[in-house]
């Protein structure tokens, strides 16, 4: 019930073709937000918020900023940022290569394939960590599998491919669990050199 105030709300105030900008939306929800609540017509509405997001002016403007990328799931969903990851991570400019991104991976063991150019170029390997499991106990294969596929850019944000973006109590808990990934990639390589 509660996420149906929020998707209706979502629906009202843009839906995907936002008029609003991503700010001001999370303006107004939280103000309708408390003003129902306060008016004690109705505090269901959920603190987490999920809107609409611009490619161009959000997610890749923070992408440019991040020190460090993780993303999640199927590769194919996640074209638009593996794309402009590699373009910027084969740049030539040396401004722009020195502050290249790293780049965590956890993806579908059958979907390695799709990276090898990544993990194969000496320059650029070393800023990717790619992980894929094909245990189905253990963490990062049932993560590879879950089929959402969600970008994390410095602890910042989350998006999933259609660039809905998280806001609220929720999204701590993803980034939370993103930085345990992350820790997680970054021990199971230093395993991968150690057994070499």
């Amino acid at each position: 019930m509660r996420w149906g105030y929020a998707l209706i709300l979502t629906v009202l105030l843009g839906g995907e073709g936002l008029a609003l900008s991503a700010g001001d939306f999370k303006t107004a929800y939280d103000l309708l937000r408390n003003g129902l609540c306060a008016l004690r017509i109705t505090c269901l509405l959920p603190a987490d918020m999920i809107y609409p997001a611009d490619w161009r002016g959000d997610v890749e403007a923070r992408l440019s900023r991040s020190r460090e990328v993780l993303l999640i799931g199927d590769v194919r969903d996640l074209q638009p940022v593996i794309a402009y990851l590699d373009d910027w991570l084969r740049t030539a400019d040396p401004t722009r290569k020195q502050a290249r991104p790293q780049v965590f991976a956890v993806v579908p063991q059958e979907q390695l394939v799709w990276l090898r150019g990544w993990t194969e170029n000496p320059e650029i390997a070393p800023l990717v960590k790619v992980v894929a499991s094909s245990n189905e106990n253990e963490p990062l294969g049932v993560v590879a599998r879950i089929g959402l596929p969600l970008v994390i850019l410095d602890n910042q944000a989350v998006y999933l491919p259609s660039w809905w973006q998280l806001e609220g109590p929720t999204l701590r808990q993803v980034l939370t669990w993103g930085r345990l990934l992350v820790d997680q990639i970054r021990a199971a390589q230093e395993r991968k050199k150690e057994v070499k």
